[in-house]
């Protein structure tokens, strides 16, 4: 079971949904930068967000960069020099045509926040089932109407995520970042019919556990068998966070569709003691060069359903030990992205050449989508599919 404060938030989270209404969320998809381009093809209109005062408006086809100023902000452009200095700015559309953020479209209104350090946050503020519009395609990639099941089965992962995590940043003025810290949310440029018509078709439903908004976990493949979330992640336990097979019926996996089911990595002595001490350094708060030589490194520990639990990096006098997710950012692939996940096997040492086979890409924890979309094509539901990967859930529509 989850901790008790993870409880009371899921359920803060679920009494936003104010009697069975949909919730409004507040989204930041430009979070401490120094300036943000606002515009729209309809014109703006600006106000005081905490006044409700007019401030001014912007013609259509025009925009305006909103910067800091002094503890406030400040807006300027070509037609408008000076907009006033206010600690957030709300901007509206005046017509039909979307809001647009450097550039991007979106639905909805934004406010623009001065936060610390002389920077400007961008909320975008929107109905909860437009803002799944612009997270579906991108969390689950393009997908074929063939693959409608698995699409529907993001459309209600992702909202149960956005129902669990509401006022999740509240200190910071929204409530889930736009980014992969949260959700990847890409708003109207990122929307594709076939995820239009999924979040459409599953509207309202979430998946819930003993009454709660579940911690609905996903990530790209499993390799083969899904992860108890305390096995990668430093997170307690769930009921339907444990670990699942991925086998089908014909003895493969599902998920072995994927082009990350399998994969090797390899690493030279040289790189072991470039970017990886670069990171343990990091990581343990050292100068790298106060770390010493890496020789290699070892698997010490290993979960229940196989995965690495703990490596130890080791050298003259000194050893490492970096558990779950964390292995996975201190060891990144050639290309620089991170370990593909922490299922693998250390299979050859030679020459101070470390070689690494692994499977699956991401935590492992929650629904495996490659699984999914394998599963969609077979003529599975997204009702299968969800209590497949979350089994002991409910599939509840909450608004």
């Amino acid at each position: 079971m989850g901790t008790a404060s993870g409880s009371i938030e899921r359920a803060a989270g679920l009494a936003r949904l104010q009697s069975a209404r949909e919730p409004v969320l507040r989204v930041g998809v430009r979070v401490g930068v120094s300036s943000v381009e606002i515009g729209s093809a309809s014109g703006l209109v600006l106000s005081d967000a905490q006044t409700g005062y007019s401030i001014s408006t912007v013609d259509a086809g025009e925009t305006l960069r909103v910067s800091r100023e002094g503890p406030g902000l400040s807006a300027s452009g070509d037609q408008l020099r000076d907009a006033g200095t206010v600690h957030v700015l709300r901007v509206e559309s005046s017509g039909e045509a979307p809001v647009t953020i450097d550039g991007s479209p979106y639905r909805g209104r934004f406010e623009l926040l001065a936060i610390e350090d002389s920077l400007v946050t961008a909320v975008n503020i929107l109905p909860l089932e437009e803002y799944l519009r612009g997270v579906v395609p991108l969390e689950i990639g393009p997908r074929t109407r063939e693959e409608l099941a698995a699409i529907e089965a993001q459309a209600v992962a992702a909202r149960t995520y956005a129902v669990s995590h509401l006022d999740g940043h509240q200190e910071m003025g929204f409530d889930l970042f736009g980014t992969v810290e949260d959700q990847v949310y890409g708003g109207i440029d990122a929307e594709r019919p076939e995820s239009n018509e999924a979040v459409q078709a599953t509207a309202g439903r979430i998946l819930t556990y003993d009454g709660l908004p579940i911690r609905a976990y996903y990530h790209s493949t499993c390799g083969g068998r899904t992860a108890a979330i305390d096995e990668v992640l430093d997170r307690p336990g769930a009921p339907y966070l444990q670990t699942v097979s991925d086998r089908a019926p014909d003895g493969s996996d599902w998920c072995a569709i994927s082009p990350r089911y399998r994969w090797t990595s390899v690493w030279s002595s040289d790189e072991l003691n470039g970017p990886v001490r670069d990171e343990l350094a990091r990581m343990f708060g050292e100068r790298s060069g106060a770390l010493g030589p890496i020789d290699g490194f070892r698997v010490t520990d290993h979960t229940e359903s196989g995965r690495v639990l703990s490596v130890a990096f080791f050298g003259p006098g000194s050893q490492f030990v970096l558990e779950r997710l964390d292995m996975r950012f201190a060891v990144l692939e050639t290309d620089g992205r991170i370990l593909g996940s922490t299922d693998f096997d250390v299979v050859s040492e030679a020459d101070g050449v470390f070689e690494v086979h692994g499977r699956g890409f991401g935590h492992g924890a929650g629904m495996c989508q490659w699984g999914a979309i394998a599963r969609a094509r077979a003529g599975q539901t997204s009702e299968e599919i969800l209590s497949t990967y979350y089994p002991g859930t409910r599939l509840s529509r909450v608004y």
